[in-house]
């Protein structure tokens, strides 16, 4: 096939495959507010076709059922927080002094949850689908295909850190990934309760305020009291 025949074919071909990326895009967006508003019990793929103005057999054609696109929806969001977080923190956890330096372990602390509760503020719907789950005993987590990595670095470093006497001694290392993810995650999406009191979370302000706040209490929940 000669050149001028082949980029002919790639043009045409070319506006199909963005239409069929973007297409993806505009349904997971719709799916993710839905999803978002009323859990995963309670949404229904015709609300979602609705929301985003393509029919239901292009949705199942796409993802198979409601639990295929819920699969995708979860996984892109992770991905998405990956792409912010990912590199970032593995950096850090390369650091040899991590685990024995309690100014490099009160540094991590700081830098990772800060990338964590701005990842999540830029994506409030993932966290309301997050509270989706908990409310439902994470049942339909549990059955997704894909598996969101919990990162079992962060369980490796925290044992070394006890170790070196650095993470409190009465703490279980295992524990340690999932509470800064529940005080993060909790102080976020409680902070709308207390707006009265706090005041709002798009106020720059506000968001640093609070920020703050939510990094010393890890800090000072999880590391050696004696060391700060």
């Amino acid at each position: 096939m000669e050149v001028s025949t082949i980029a002919s074919a790639e043009r045409k071909l070319s506006p199909k495959i963005y239409d069929a990326a973007r297409t993806r895009g505009i349904i997971l967006d719709a799916a993710e507010e839905i999803f978002a508003e009323l859990g995963y019990s309670a949404a229904r793929i015709d609300a979602i076709a609705k929301a985003s103005g393509y029919n239901k057999s292009l949705i199942y054609q796409y993802y198979g059922d409601k639990l295929g696109l819920y699969t995708e929806v979860v996984k892109r969001a992770d991905q998405i927080g990956e792409q912010i977080t990912g590199s970032f923190i593995s950096e850090l956890l390369k650091d040899d002094k991590l685990a024995s330096d309690p100014a490099a372990f009160k540094s991590f602390l700081e830098s990772t949850t800060r990338q964590a509760v701005s990842f999540l503020l830029e994506h409030r719907s993932y966290l309301r689908i997050l509270f989706w789950e908990a409310a439902e005993d994470w049942k339909t987590w549990n059955q997704i295909t894909y598996r969101p990595d919990d990162d079992p670095q962060m369980h490796k470093v925290a044992l070394a850190a006890q170790k070196s006497g650095i993470l409190r001694q009465d703490l279980d290392p295992a524990l340690f990934p999932m509470l800064i993810m529940n005080v993060i995650t909790m102080t976020l999406q409680s902070s709308a309760r207390f707006e009265h009191l706090l005041g709002s979370l798009d106020s720059p302000q506000i968001r640093e305020q609070t920020t703050r706040q939510i990094v010393q209490f890890i800090i000072h929940g999880v590391m050696e009291p004696s060391l700060l």
